[in-house]
């Protein structure tokens, strides 16, 4: 019992981000890219192999199934060099390798459902064990290979067969209209099982190299890293990576002198946080907020603090590992109403994509009603003070349809955690507003002078949040 509330902690206040930003794409959206691109809810369901697969080398068809029905427009797969080239650097116009051919066969099963691929390519430490053997270690258990330029070769690679345009699309009949242009370089490198702890100017020199050699193939491509959680020694590591001078290599780097850095490299930064467990185990109120105005600053720290090395500033920050707990130890209920929390946050923050990371039913039903009403968040602000709170103690966001001006939009509202029941009553511009709950039910609302009196359910953890539209017609998709 005492693991299961230590475990079940969940924050007691979410501050709003100190420095919120809107994607780049919000309000323009990308052209030439596969449909579904700017999508911000990035599917992450079930295990993986490495190659394309599950664990113990199951289908991923039932998660890429599941994402599907959500409504999500993107799955997730990490590919382990060494167990696309075990035995060397492979030639692909000489024949497909087996490893090969079932990832083809997972890329095939996305295009199918229609969902762009997050892939998390080269994974080198993590779950894949370190380079594959004849690359060479730098240091012995660390993630540096000896030949970086091979993880480079083995990323264009990737980026030939696998990039809109290129030899499976090609092969396919796809054309540009459907490949890979999202890669995240790593899995938690600074700390996760097999690590670049203490080498994170090999792993910005990792960065450098693969980033360069997927651009060669897809200059559009969009590179990611640091693929990081969010904590005080995590960020020193991430500060490290982004300072060509900081000292953190093996040795053979060292003896190089050679100064690297991921800022200038890569397009997006991509980052990891489950709330639940980050506040557990720190000990203090960890959230999607704070961790985003945490890794916003070490990057702008770093733009112009060395000469060779500067670099405009970031505008895409995702999401793209984590839930609550990953556990299971917050209710089914209480699991569904924090997504909706979660999201309306993480995108009020500018969080331009946020992970949906293995959801039970009762999550996904949640899930697919906000992003039937929301299909684009952008913008979400904080509306606290344009909501007259008649009861209790409320949360309330306010998103406006962009386009055309006028027509309504959607508030996002729930009563504060452990403060009871509320009763709030909010603008509308139409007479009749409509209701959705955390499962989907809806039910009508009549607007008495330009307002909807809404009742809200407190609970001791996670209210459970309600969306009410205020449209003249369907949302923009």
């Amino acid at each position: 019992m005492a693991a299961r509330a230590f475990l079940g902690r969940v924050p007691k206040t979410y501050p709003a981000a100190e420095h919120p930003m809107e994607p780049v794409w919000a309000f323009s959206p990308r052209t030439n890219f596969p449909a579904g691109f700017d999508s911000p809810y990035l599917g992450h369901t079930g295990s993986w192999d490495g190659k394309g697969g599950g664990m113990f080398g199951s289908s991923k068809a039932n998660d890429l199934d599941a994402e599907a029905q959500m409504g999500l427009h993107w799955t997730f797969m990490p590919v382990y060099w060494g167990k696309l080239e075990p035995d060397g650097p492979v030639e692909l116009q000489r024949g497909l390798p087996p490893a090969w051919r079932e990832l083809d066969a997972f890329v095939l099963e996305a295009h199918q459902r229609k969902l762009n691929i997050l892939m998390q390519a080269p994974v080198i430490g993590g779950n894949a064990g370190g380079p594959p053997q004849w690359a060479g270690r730098r240091e012995q258990g660390k993630s540096a290979p000896v030949d970086m330029d091979a993880a480079a070769l083995f990323a264009g690679k990737l980026a030939a067969r696998y990039a809109p345009g290129g030899t499976l699309a090609a092969r396919e009949g796809w054309g540009n209209s459907f490949g890979v242009r999202a890669w995240e370089l790593d899995n938690e490198p600074g700390s996760y099982r097999t690590h670049w702890e203490v080498q994170a100017a090999d792993y910005a020199e990792f960065v450098t190299k693969v980033s360069r050699a997927i651009k060669h193939i897809d200059p559009s491509a969009l590179v990611m890293a640091p693929a990081m959680p969010v904590s005080k020694s995590s960020l020193a590591w991430i500060a490290a990576a982004l300072d060509p001078q900081s000292g953190s290599s093996s040795p053979a780097l060292h003896n190089r002198s050679q100064g690297w850095s991921i800022g200038p490299e890569i397009d997006v930064v991509s980052f990891h946080i489950y709330e639940g467990l980050d506040s557990a185990f720190a000990g203090e109120d960890r959230d999607i907020e704070l961790a985003f105005d945490e890794i916003q600053a070490v990057f702008q720290r770093a733009e112009s603090n060395s000469p060779g090395f500067t670099f405009a500033r970031k505008r895409e920050y995702w999401h793209t590992e984590g839930n609550f707990d990953f556990l299971g130890i917050l209710s089914a209920p209480r699991r569904a109403a924090w997504r909706m929390q979660f999201m309306t946050r993480a995108f009020a923050a500018g969080v331009a994509k946020v992970c949906v990371m293995d959801p039970s039913r009762a999550e996904q039903a949640a899930i697919r009603t906000y992003m039937e009403a929301l299909p684009n968040p952008f913008p979400m602000q904080r509306m606290s003070n344009q909501a007259d709170v008649l009861s209790g103690r409320a949360t309330v966001f306010w998103h406006p349809d962009p386009s055309p001006p006028g027509t309504g939009g959607v508030w996002v509202l729930w009563a504060e955690a452990g403060t009871g029941d509320a009763t709030v009553s909010i603008p509308v511009q139409q007479s009749e507003a409509i209701i959705l709950q955390v499962d989907g039910a809806s039910q009508g609302a009549r607007a008495a002078n330009g307002r909807v009196t809404i009742h809200l359910r407190g609970d001791a953890k996670m209210a459970p949040p309600i969306l009410l539209i205020d449209r003249t017609s369907t949302p923009p998709r």
